[in-house]
């Protein structure tokens, strides 16, 4: 929506359940009485009854070409029909992310996630939620541990199936999966099989009853033998990557990443990224972050480690580090910059230090007198700290075992204030 247009009226998104219009509250069924315009789904537009005069408008594909045809009926206070709350990976975000919060008002109905763990008997606040609707599937690596609670909204009636697949390969075959259809409804059922049995099911029995695409996964997590659990962070093994030797190491990489601070959505970009790894692992812990890295290889290594790793969304620029700096506005802005290669490219501290917002944290990695002669004139300028970082690994070395010494690390850490 163009930022300078004034609002013009009020958007009300009323949740709505498998009960119907008859579950709705009374604020509901005034609104949708007097309503001149109303967007939804099929499904949606269907429950409304028969004596609802107003614009019925279903949704038309792509998504966002809905937004337009809402913003032009703004004047009318347009209703817009959406499953369960929808400020819950539901339709509202979507819209406050085009027209802003002002003109949004939501009614919200309880979402399908609530109703799965009310009928499970699951505390909300010990459950990972993610959805898979939209989104690529390998996400549910990420989430993996030991054991815990994982609520996976479906994209359609085959997900079950395929997050089935992906925990069987993971090596958490024995978790139990348990799979909601239609809640809240009359045709509502709830399935519960291991992953195994889930996958075996799928390939199997041709003729079962398909699922429904309006379904839920709560999965139990149980790692089995073969399982290889990673943590969220930092510092994972460096065989959890595929790499032409140019990665930071894994303990390098834990103090990195804590001098880089990740938190929710924080965009990081990364310099130099090599193999992705610290822009993957600053992924895992839930931010946003930007590879940049000019070798078309490594470019293809970064993507393929971040789908094995659980963060499949990670953007990854083919682009030199003067390139991606040439056009740093067609970027998101960063709250943290880690330059992991490129170091002694003239001016490039200080272009990234300028690029920083307040509380921005610039760090930097390197191996070479002449990466440490750049990082201690701008240490001497603009502060931080600067530390010498030297790891020792037990090897074996014949029929015995020694310490093999890694390449020492300065570290330069600068939090801008």
């Amino acid at each position: 929506m163009n930022e300078q247009s004034p609002i013009k009226g009020r958007i009300t998104v009323i949740g709505i359940g498998e009960d119907g219009y008859d579950g709705l509250s009374p604020l509901a069924h005034q609104i949708l009485e007097k309503a001149s315009v109303i967007f939804g789904g099929k499904r949606h537009i269907a429950m409304l009854p028969g004596s609802n005069i107003a614009t019925q408008n279903k949704w038309i594909t792509p998504f966002e070409a809905n937004l337009p045809l809402i913003e032009d009926c703004l004047e009318q206070n347009p209703v817009v029909l959406a499953s369960g709350d929808p400020m819950y990976f539901g339709v509202g975000n979507t819209l406050i992310n085009y027209f802003g919060p002002e003109p949004v008002y939501a009614i919200p109905a309880p979402s399908s996630i609530s109703l799965a763990a009310s009928r499970l008997g699951w505390p909300l606040a010990d459950c990972d939620v993610i959805t898979l609707h939209g989104r690529d599937p390998e996400s549910l690596r990420s989430h993996l541990r030991p054991h815990g609670k994982l609520i996976a909204l479906s994209a359609d009636g085959s997900t079950p199936a395929l997050v089935a697949v992906m925990l069987c390969e993971a090596g958490f075959d024995q978790s139990r999966m348990s799979v909601c259809e239609r809640l809240g409804g009359p045709e509502e059922r709830i399935t519960t099989q291991t992953a195994q049995t889930w996958q075996a099911r799928a390939t199997s029995i041709p003729d079962i009853k398909p699922i429904d695409p309006l379904n839920l996964i709560m999965i139990e997590l149980e790692a089995g033998p073969n399982a290889k659990p990673l943590p969220k962070g930092p510092g994972l093994p460096d065989d959890a990557f595929i790499h032409d030797g140019m990665i930071t190491k894994s303990e390098i990489r834990a103090q990195t990443l804590s001098s880089l601070a990740p938190f929710e959505d924080g965009v990081l970009w990364d310099l130099g990224a090599g193999c992705g790894s610290i822009s993957i692992e600053w992924k895992r812990m839930g931010g946003l972050a930007v590879a940049i890295e000019r070798d078309a290889e490594r470019c293809a290594l970064i993507k393929k480690n971040a789908i094995r790793l659980g963060v499949p969304s990670l953007a990854v620029e083919q682009k030199s580090i003067e390139e991606a700096l040439a056009f740093a506005d067609r970027l998101p802005k960063p709250d943290a910059i880690f330059i992991g290669g490129g170091i002694t490219i003239d001016g490039l501290l200080d272009t990234c230090w300028d690029l920083l917002p307040i509380h921005g944290r610039l760090v930097a990695n390197t191996v070479t007198l002449e990466g440490e002669e750049q990082l201690l004139r701008f240490y001497n300028k603009n502060g931080g700290s600067l530390t010498r970082l030297s790891v020792s690994r037990l090897v074996p070395r014949g029929g015995f075992k020694g310490w093999s010494n890694l390449a020492p690390v300065t570290h330069y850490l600068g939090v801008k204030v």
